[in-house]
């Protein structure tokens, strides 16, 4: 588990669908905004079928340092791409698509990627109010 805070640069689509998936990329210092560019290029989920939308969020260093007693920032400044889609056969196409092997290198060093399945969701509008007596 990793702690991030990330504003979003990049949003392409909209809505939510029943999988995602997740990119971690590590930015090299110097090369953020050739590798914004060049992710900006890659995410249209037009490109995909049963790709909902994609997203970059990019984490600040700051903020995002661990919040116990350890003091190293390992990963502190990565990047996430944001893979939402309809199943996770179409998100793991999109994936090695553009974020895996040769593509990869590419871009910057991808280090993790991972494909989830949503199994349900829950929104404010669900819960029921509480009754206090």
């Amino acid at each position: 588990m990793i702690r991030a805070v990330a504003r979003i640069t990049v949003s392409r689509g909209q809505g939510r669908g029943a999988a995602l998936g997740l990119v971690r990329l590590r930015p090299e210092t110097g090369s953020e905004a050739s590798l914004r560019a060049a992710l900006a290029d890659r995410l249209d989920p037009q490109e995909f079928d049963g790709i909902i939308s994609m997203h970059l969020l990019e984490s600040d260093p700051a903020l995002s340092r661990p919040l116990t007693g350890n003091t190293s920032a390992a990963g502190a400044g990565d990047w996430f791409v944001l893979v939402d889609g309809t199943d996770v056969t179409a998100i793991a196409a999109a994936i090695a698509a553009h974020f895996t092997g040769a593509v990869a290198l590419q871009i910057s060093s991808v280090i993790s990627t991972g494909v989830y399945n949503l199994m349900w969701d829950l929104s404010k509008s669900d819960i029921a109010p509480s009754t206090s007596r």
